[in-house]
């Protein structure tokens, strides 16, 4: 089964910097590259050097996050090249997810901006990147298919350019707007109040609408390459529930509130089942399917994404105090004491890091191998900051804390959403 395809998001069209031209007309050949063939991937001088500098800068920036559970289904029968890595066979998993705003300052819903989700799996066997003995998979995947952040150099450019204009973000959209690749650097601030311009086609996993501004109905890109098993493909997650559907083409208006997309996001959730497509676009060609650069979206009609797997969320409260505390404030780790002394702190931050899964799912390519580290030392300074000496990785949906009912607060605009217990 193929999945949807994405073409630009403000326009309908591809912008010049987003695909390569060259072989569109012709067809894909079919035959799938192995994720260690020459050229997948290419290290140049002075890369590790430039990552480092990025990571200091990100460690400088700080970021509607919901916070959902559910089960992740494999399919039966998949083909060879798809059937990889976690994929190999047919099986159940529970899943947490988390829906977020990727701004480095926070901004009203109303106005566009990228928005992601991140996911963990648990009970996923296989041999670990860092070694692990947990047996968890995090994906990561935002609202459109490139990344302006397209390798370390032109990320440390757009990073400083952000970190001197932290006060005059007019300036920093300027200085943006006059790149050699404009249209990639600044594709994530034109998303129209979060629509994602799809094209109809038939034999997708849904019918492709036009444009969709709600959260639980927008397509979600991993934007980067991973190694799926002997091969390599980018990843996507795409709505397919009936009650997701209806609202493809609502729209986010100036004159909303300043939270419409957490409490929409929050209604929905509690309200209906909410179903996703989990999918695979293999890598064939490096010509038009580079892994080192993220600003060149892989033709989704040639190159189509197939479905592997579905994630299904009951109905239930997204915005449980404890769940969204245990995910977003905390640690569970050991703090060290003076003379030697330490005591072990049941207090959680969860970490969902692309390069923490398994080795047949290893990231690929220039903004990755970045990710590995900037994430790592990011990990460190909220260690030192908090005053903890290390962090514990959950192993099932068992850590999860007890759903309480959340505290109602009306704002001045907009009625707070009711939790399941009062709404019922």
């Amino acid at each position: 089964m193929s999945c949807p395809v994405q073409q630009n998001v403000h326009t309908g069209e591809k912008a010049s910097g987003t695909a390569k031209v060259n072989g569109e007309d012709k067809p894909a050949s079919g035959e799938y590259m192995k994720w260690d063939a020459e050229g997948v991937e290419v290290v140049p001088p002075e890369e590790e050097k430039k990552i480092y500098e990025v990571s200091a800068q990100f460690n400088r920036f700080q970021m509607m996050n919901l916070c959902v559970m559910g089960k992740f289904t494999v399919h039966h029968d998949l083909p060879k090249h798809l059937a990889q890595g976690m994929f190999a066979k047919p099986g159940t998993y529970d899943v947490i997810m988390r829906y977020s705003s990727l701004t480095p300052k926070i901004v009203p819903d109303n106005i566009p901006a990228p928005r992601g989700i991140g996911m963990k799996i648990f009970g996923i066997e296989g041999e670990k990147l860092y070694g692990e003995d947990m047996k968890t998979q995090d994906w990561t995947f935002n609202n459109y298919p490139i990344l302006e952040l397209r390798d370390p150099k032109t990320t440390y450019d757009i990073a400083d350019s952000l970190e001197r204009n932290w006060n005059d973000l007019a300036t920093f959209g300027k200085e943006q707007s006059e790149r050699v690749d404009a249209d990639v650097a600044t594709h994530g601030s034109q998303l129209p109040r979060q629509q994602s311009k799809l094209s109809h086609r038939e034999n997708t996993c849904y019918d492709a609408p036009a444009h969709t501004t709600i959260v639980v109905a927008m397509p979600q890109y991993s934007q980067s390459a991973y190694r799926h098993g002997d091969y390599v493909a980018k990843y996507g997650v795409f709505p397919i529930g009936a009650e997701q559907k209806k609202i493809e083409n609502e729209d986010v208006k100036e004159s909303d509130p300043m939270n419409i997309l957490s409490q929409h996001t929050r209604a929905f959730h509690m309200k209906n089942k909410v179903t996703y497509s989990f999918c695979a676009q293999l890598l064939q060609d490096l010509k038009e399917q580079p892994v080192d650069d993220l600003g060149v979206e892989w033709d989704a009609k040639k190159y189509p994404f197939e479905q592997v797997a579905t994630i299904e969320f009951e109905p239930q409260d997204s915005w449980l105090p404890e769940f969204r505390v245990w995910w977003d404030d905390r640690y569970t780790a050991s703090r060290q004491l003076p003379h030697g002394a330490s005591i072990s702190l049941t207090l959680c931050r969860i970490t969902v890091n692309s390069w923490h899964g398994l080795k047949t799912h290893q990231p690929l390519g220039s903004t990755n191998r970045m990710r590995r580290v900037v994430y790592a030392e990011s990990r460190k300074l909220r260690l030192r900051v908090n005053g903890y000496k290390d962090y514990v990785e959950p192993a099932s949906l068992k850590e999860v804390p007890v759903p309480i009912p959340t505290p109602q607060f009306d704002l001045p605009l907009q009625s707070a959403v009711s939790t399941v217990e009062v709404a019922s």
